[in-house]
């Protein structure tokens, strides 16, 4: 994956900052939320939450990127990344977690080894 200054703005399905969804998201191309939103979102590709974006919902994604706020359990079967100044308040399940200084991250992990079977968190 292409590093966000790196990726191009139309490889992502884009919320923008001022935007408000409640309800439930499905995807299966990449996705980058910038505003708000509440409910569930569940997909089959990357995830990525905006600096400026809060999200209240539980997430399942292949990949999940977080730089704003996330209320929540995060599933993700590939890995989760929290980068500076994000923060999460809920359970993380995934193969693989980068958590960068800076972060808050209140909750539990668990990183089950070699799993295929993405169970919820």
């Amino acid at each position: 994956m292409a590093s966000k200054k790196e990726r191009r703005n139309d490889e992502f399905t884009v919320f923008q900052e001022k935007s408000f969804f409640r309800g439930v998201l499905n995807f299966s191309k990449p996705v980058s939320i910038l505003g708000n939103f509440e409910g569930e979102i569940r997909g089959k590709s990357i995830l990525e939450i905006g600096e400026k974006a809060e999200i209240k919902a539980t997430i399942e994604a292949t990949h999940v990127i977080i730089y704003g706020k996330v209320t929540g359990n995060v599933l993700a079967r590939d890995k989760i990344e929290l980068k500076h100044g994000s923060k999460l308040i809920g359970n993380v399940k995934t193969t693989s977690l980068e958590i960068e200084d800076g972060v808050v991250f209140e909750g539990q992990s668990e990183m089950p080894k070699n799993s295929t079977k993405t169970d919820s968190v």
